[in-house]
């Protein structure tokens, strides 16, 4: 178990995508606004009009993917040669079943993508928008089309565009294995490498600043565990490089606040806190680490053994620094607070295997979201904070997977044989990563 290890080290060891995207939008006063039952998926057809070519059948494919995704509709494809206009032709698509129609239509000398979102029952539009591109990246343009329908059928703003982050394990027989990061879409596909040192790299994270994605991960090298940070050019750069281990950072969501833990060589990891060109250590006891943020950088949540010899979960006031822990027994590690839903993720050991649990702070109650085989560590919000990322480790090796709260399902989107950790979820980018050329 990552974390376990984690521990037993820190005690003895002491891009920018292309595509430009514009709405011309056209509504009605009719929205849809959705949310599965148990087991009850809304059908939806997605119908291609005009030209069949294999970018605009791929774009269609990745956007029934993406509203797949969210394990509330069921997509059903089909091609017509001109956009239906009249309303007995819109009509003919309903079934009791089927009550939602996506029309989807490259326009414009093939310089837009058109969406019209249709009852069609009623054929009434629901929405319609051109989305405009440029660039040859045609996974991305989906994408943002995604982007631009979800609030119409969720009332909720789309997560498609943003990507995970992990690194993962390269074995090589006879030799010393190496770690190296990437990154890849929300769901685990379109896997890019970001960095790709002869050395040992883990527990890459994240910035918050909506302009300038980067993130920062840990460097073994043969003096100490030093954290870095990489721009989505793979240019590199040292940012903490003290003894010891320095490692997990964390950002507020206004990205003003930074925290990381460090050990600085004295046996014993601790927590620290940055604002304003200030660094100031928060705990000074025991191991501490997994520090995230709360309340816009007001409460930083994190993991501690200092008074138990097992990691709790605390809760660090930063105004006044008062400190309280607000979990009783068992081990519990990887922290992971979500703005959007006020709960906070982590881990926790059940019947000698790691399970996630969120926790709510307004009650003050605690609920495990998984169970099953495999442990399950590392959890990262969805922006949404209708998603929670994680790896599941077994004896094969260890994947990611993501729980759907919504629906209760868990997806496994990179199988335990590629040897993924640490993963981590973006925030909303303005620009989103597109580190390879097209395809």
């Amino acid at each position: 178990m990552m974390y376990k290890k984690m521990f037993t080290l820190i005690a003895g060891f002491f891009l920018i995508t292309t595509l430009v995207f514009c709405e011309d939008t056209i509504s009605t006063d009719l929205n849809v606004s959705v949310r599965a039952h148990t087991h009850e998926k809304i059908k939806i057809k997605l119908i291609l009009v005009g030209k069949k070519s294999s970018r605009m059948l791929k774009i269609a494919e990745t956007i029934k993917n993406d509203l797949e995704f969210s394990g509330q509709f069921d997509v059903v494809m089909e091609y017509q040669k001109k956009r239906a206009d009249r309303k007995a032709d819109i009509q003919s698509y309903f079934l009791p079943d089927c009550t939602l129609g996506l029309f989807l239509t490259q326009e414009k000398r093939n310089k837009s993508i058109g969406w019209r979102l249709y009852d069609l029952q009623y054929a009434s539009m629901v929405q319609g928008a051109q989305c405009k591109i440029k660039g040859k990246d045609s996974r991305s343009w989906a994408h943002k089309i995604s982007d631009s329908i979800w609030p119409h059928l969720a009332n909720e703003p789309g997560f498609f565009s943003t990507k995970i982050t992990y690194c993962k394990e390269k074995k090589r027989e006879g030799k010393k294995s190496y770690k190296h990061v990437y990154i890849a879409d929300y769901d685990g596909s379109n896997e890019q490498l970001l960095v790709s040192t002869p050395t040992i790299n883990v527990a890459p994270r994240w910035n918050n600043d909506p302009e300038h994605p980067l993130i920062f991960y840990s460097e073994h090298t043969n003096e100490n565990v030093r954290l870095m940070l990489a721009d989505m050019k793979g240019r590199r750069k040292i940012v903490s490089n003290f003894d010891g281990l320095n490692v997990l950072s964390a950002f507020s969501l206004d990205g003003k606040k930074f925290a990381y833990c460090a050990s600085r060589g004295d046996g014993y990891c601790q927590i620290y806190y940055y604002v304003d060109r200030t660094l100031k250590r928060i705990t000074d006891k025991g191991n501490n680490i997994s520090p995230t943020f709360a309340d816009n950088g007001k409460t930083i949540y994190f993991c501690s053994d200092a008074k138990t010899g097992r990691p709790q979960i605390y809760k660090y006031e930063v105004a006044s620094g008062a400190m309280e822990r607000i979990s009783k027994g068992g081990f519990i590690v990887s922290t992971a607070f979500n703005e959007k839903k006020n709960l906070l993720a982590y881990a926790k050991m059940v019947k000698r295997l790691m399970q996630i649990f969120v926790y709510d702070p307004k009650t003050g109650t605690h609920r495990q979201l998984t169970s099953g085989p495999g442990n399950k560590e590392e959890c990262s919000w969805s922006p949404c904070g209708n998603y929670l990322l994680f790896s599941v480790e077994n004896k094969i090796g260890s994947g990611l997977a993501v729980f759907n709260l919504l629906t209760g399902e868990q997806k496994i989107i990179q199988n335990m044989a590629q040897n993924c950790y640490y993963p981590s979820w973006s925030p909303f980018y303005n620009e989103f990563p597109c580190l390879r050329g097209p395809n």
